[in-house]
């Protein structure tokens, strides 16, 4: 604050009395009726006493015959009011003439004077302080500085805030309020810039979005999480089935972890009449900027004021708000994550009835051929006994075939109600292989067995501790179907065991057609299957074996030949 008269010409000029003026003006010189002076308008008070001036002002107050001036005052009830730029150097000061007065804070102030409901006392402009005052009681006067005083009170920081941040190193708090649109944009980026740990920002329209993109405001965001690794927190509008982001590859969450997005729909239909937009900087300064036209393409046409607070029960309460957003977010994104996974389990479902449909067809269809086939054999044997030896084998064929499936269909009831049980055992796995060759030997069609050679050289004893009926199923599965799809050639069976992961390896690799590139993806799944014989529930029961023992199941074509070889890890123990 700078003198109130560029001289003292001007001065009386401007307090020229009219012809009814009786008030007085004098510019006093003398120290000694200065001091006196001061005293005396002190002294002479009745309602009020406003004091004002620079920080040097303080220790100049605390005289003994001023200190007992201010407690008279006091004590016949004027209101006294004192502001000054307090400081750590004139503190311990300013709190000595808060037992006498209400004091505020002002920065920069320059220049001193003193106001009662009666006179002022000012310091000449272009003089130091007690070198040159000037003395009024004429009531305009008096009237226009108390209005003045009146002004600098009500922009004056408070004495507790403004010894907090001295003492404590907490920093007042301030309002400001900004309209001109270029000082709003910069403000905005400047915050972002300076944010050290955390930004939270909610842009309310979709047109503010596009204005903030285009401005830049995002890009400093994310150089904000990418460069200072700040946490970035951006909620955005959209509504259901809106691909927004899309729009905006920048601010993907999945580039930066820092840089966290999330959508909300709005809750009414009047949400889109809400255009601010807030921004928290370190959750201790909030930045709110109006709309005032938001079909504007540019910000600066667009934006009408801003606020800027670094009040810490506002910051609190925006924070409150944002994190209340963000958790309504999240829900939001968990109902769309618990929708989507019931449309799709409601698909699955449908499918599963198809499945399970198509299964009681062809199981009866299937089960229906070896048992008509069986009744059939039965009533020649009983007719033609004489051919006793020929029924008597295909009447053997049909039942094994009928117990199969049977079988097939216990086992697929047990896996899909998670009673599979193992009764595990020590076994020597190349001899249950060379069983299973064997096994497989005699129940397929000799002719058969001349064209397809099985071949299997054991390396070393394998020991494995597992439930052999089961593992004597899986084996001899792989292996029919080896033979089934091998019209001539070979089929290599290996076993080795590997120390490091304690497991063995079997593989069976065949050399026929190999796996049709449609079934591959859903070879170990039930009903699959491209054969015009059986249920496909083969592979399926011997993954889920498998699975059970903890090993796993694989199947691929063959790069450099013909065929398929098919792949079983089985744990040691």
């Amino acid at each position: 604050m700078q003198g109130w008269f560029k001289s003292y010409s001007e001065l009386e000029v401007l307090m020229s009395p009219p012809s009814s003026y009786r008030g007085k003006v004098e510019l006093i010189s003398d120290r000694k009726q200065m001091n006196s002076t001061i005293n005396d308008v002190i002294c002479n008070a009745k309602k009020s006493l406003n004091i004002c001036g620079d920080s040097t002002l303080p220790s100049f107050s605390l005289s003994e015959r001023l200190m007992k001036a201010y407690q008279e005052a006091k004590s016949k009830g004027v209101k006294i009011r004192y502001i000054t730029e307090i400081t750590g150097d004139n503190l311990k000061y300013c709190k000595q003439i808060l037992k006498f007065a209400e004091v505020r804070h002002l920065n920069n102030l320059v220049g001193n004077f003193v106001i009662s409901d009666k006179e002022y006392l000012g310091q000449a402009s272009g003089h130091n302080f007690l070198s040159y005052l000037i003395y009024s009681d004429e009531q305009k006067m008096v009237e226009q500085q108390n209005f003045m005083f009146k002004n600098l009170w009500n922009n004056a920081t408070t004495h507790r805030d403004r010894i907090s941040s001295l003492e404590l190193g907490v920093e007042p708090e301030e309002v400001k309020v900004l309209s001109d649109p270029v000082e709003i944009r910069r403000t905005y980026a400047n915050l972002i810039n300076s944010a050290n740990f955390e930004i939270s920002l909610i842009i309310a329209t979709k047109n503010a979005l596009q204005r903030n993109y285009r401005g830049g405001i995002i890009t400093l965001l994310a150089e904000a999480a990418k460069k200072r690794n700040v946490n970035v927190n951006l909620i955005i509008p959209t509504n259901e089935n809106d691909t927004i982001l899309a729009k905006f590859p920048h601010i993907e969450s999945g580039m930066n972890p820092k840089f966290r997005v999330k959508s909300i729909i709005p809750a009414i239909r009047q949400t889109h009449m809400i255009k601010t937009t807030f921004l928290i900087a370190d959750r201790r300064l909030l930045f709110i900027i109006d709309i005032k036209d938001d079909n504007k393409e540019n910000f600066i046409d667009a934006v009408g004021f801003a606020t800027y607070h670094n009040s810490k029960s506002r910051t609190e309460s925006y924070s409150f708000i944002f994190d209340t957003l963000w958790r309504q977010a999240d829900l939001h994104e968990s109902l769309k994550e618990a929708n989507r996974n019931l449309i799709y389990a409601y698909e699955k479902l449908q499918e599963h009835d198809q499945m399970e449909k198509e299964f009681i067809n062809l199981a009866a269809h299937e089960l229906r051929t070896p048992s008509q086939s069986i009744i059939g054999y039965s009533e020649l044997l009983k007719a033609l006994p004489e051919r006793n030896k020929q029924y008597e084998e295909a009447i053997s064929r049909n039942a094994e075939r009928l117990y199969s499936l049977v079988t097939n269909m216990l086992s697929i009831a047990r896996i899909e109600s998670q009673t599979l049980k193992l009764d595990k055992t020590s076994f020597d796995l190349n001899l249950k292989i060379v069983n299973v060759i064997n096994d497989v030997k005699q129940q397929v069609d000799l002719h058969k067995i001349d064209k397809d050679r099985i071949e299997f050289t054991p390396l070393e004893k394998i020991t494995i501790f597992a439930d052999k009926q089961k593992i004597f199923e899986v084996l001899a599965n792989l292996l029919n179907n080896a033979l089934k799809f091998t019209q001539h050639g070979t089929i290599a069976i290996s076993a080795e065991r590997r120390g490091k992961t304690n497991e063995a390896i079997i593989k069976i690799k065949d050399s026929g057609p190999g796996i049709d590139p449609e079934i591959i993806p859903h070879l170990f799944s039930k009903f699959k299957t491209k054969s015009e014989k059986g249920l496909g529930l083969g592979l399926y029961i011997a993954k889920s074996i498998v699975e059970a023992h903890g090993g796993k199941i694989e199947a691929y074509n063959n790069v450099n030949s013909k065929g398929a070889t098919f792949v079983v890890t089985l744990p040691l123990k």
